[in-house]
């Protein structure tokens, strides 16, 4: 069997719904390329970019539904069947390269910020080792952990740094790390999510480079919406709120008795605009959304006094709700109060411009473009 023939009788095996860039272009040479693998809840993403002279280019793609219960808070279940689909994924997109960055999220994160006694990098790191299991509450041989010193953090005595700190259970990277690896890819980079979002915010031009000013990123998934709050290139605060685009179809469906595909033909028609027919089933759904995030966001600027937020960014398959970010913004007003410079905070959708992209994935990659973004970061990890 050829190599194109294997590749025909593959794309036949991808679920319904799967959308890959391009299949088995002639792309012989794949150096200066990174890519990035982004494991939510509904759907596995993997993004290509093509790193040239004037900065990098989105080179392919390729989305793929997930079957239920592969993916558990944040966590791969079934390491096996995930690595599968990513496998034949890859091979549809004729992707050579065996080093992937990628993401982790969910629940089971835990970030902590420390003030410590300024030292050199190899003390910090050795003084890591017995700090990191007395901050997070997992057993030492279960804990991953990783850090880094925030050198300009405000109110910290001249004599210590601050440092921020995050970890996880080891099975949930050891997840992500099987799953890769059944497909026959290795990472050699495994971030935070709010972090691989906050990278392709930065390169399409969003943000400025590590802003000062707290930015909120809101990533609507199938099953959570991950809320975190950036400064300075790191999460402030960070939370997954169990509401999902999944609950709202449910909602939907429920309400008018409809069946699910029903319920998703009806959503993506009208959207969350809270005076149409889909009103009884969105109110409640946006009720316990916005009070949610609403807390989060008040927290931290009680936590924070005399701060004002800069930006807000609505990403994810949230972006694909018409109406979403104008309803975010006016039922968020009293909690994101106002910018810096006196105008009042809205809720931005994040799209896929302001990067350039292979001609042909055009324009097909617009339609699944918000899924795409933390894939992305990871792809934008570092040059080449």
């Amino acid at each position: 069997m050829t190599r194109a023939e294997r590749a025909r009788m593959e794309s036949h095996q991808l679920p319904n719904g799967t959308d890959v860039g391009f299949r088995w272009s002639p792309f012989p040479l794949q150096g200066k390329t990174g890519v990035g693998v982004d494991f939510g809840a509904g759907h596995v993403k993997v993004v290509q970019v093509r790193w040239a002279r004037n900065g990098p280019r989105l080179e392919n793609y390729a989305v793929a539904p997930l079957e239920p219960g592969m993916m558990l808070e944040g966590a791969v279940v079934n390491p096996d069947r995930l690595g599968e689909l990513l496998g034949r994924l890859t091979r549809a997109m004729g992707l050579r390269q065996p080093m992937v960055g990628c993401s982790v999220g969910g629940p089971a994160i835990m970030l902590r910020y420390l003030n410590l006694p300024r030292v050199g990098a190899e003390e910090m790191r050795a003084a890591m080792k017995f700090e990191a299991p007395q901050h997070l509450p997992i057993p030492e041989e279960q804990l991953v952990y990783d850090f880094c010193t925030l050198p300009d953090a405000p109110g910290v005595p001249e004599h210590q740094i601050s440092v921020f700190l995050v970890g996880t259970q080891r099975r949930l990277v050891q997840g992500h790390l099987d799953g890769l690896a059944k497909a026959s890819l290795r990472a050699d980079a495994v971030e935070l999510d709010c972090l691989a979002l906050l990278r392709a915010l930065e390169w399409m031009g969003a943000v400025p480079h590590e802003s000062p000013q707290p930015l909120v990123l809101m990533d609507f998934g199938e099953v959570g919406t991950r809320i975190s709050i950036m400064r300075h290139g790191v999460p402030m605060l960070s939370r997954t709120i169990p509401t999902g685009i999944l609950h709202l179809r449910a909602a939907i469906a429920d309400t008018l008795g409809v069946p699910l595909y029903e319920a998703e033909r009806l959503l993506r028609l009208q959207g969350v605009e809270e005076d149409l027919e889909l009103a009884p089933a969105v109110g409640p759904w946006l009720d316990s959304l916005t009070e949610a995030i609403g807390r989060s966001i008040e927290f931290f600027l009680i936590q924070h006094r005399g701060t004002q937020l800069e930006r807000v960014f609505l990403a994810g398959g949230g972006v694909m709700l018409q109406g979403l970010g104008r309803v975010l913004t006016e039922r968020l007003a009293p909690s994101m109060g106002l910018r810096p410079d006196g105008a009042p905070v809205t809720v931005q959708p994040v799209r896929l411009e302001g990067i350039e992209i292979n001609p042909v994935l055009l324009p097909q990659v617009n339609s699944v473009g918000p899924l795409l973004l933390t894939a992305l970061g990871s792809a934008l990890r570092e040059e080449g």
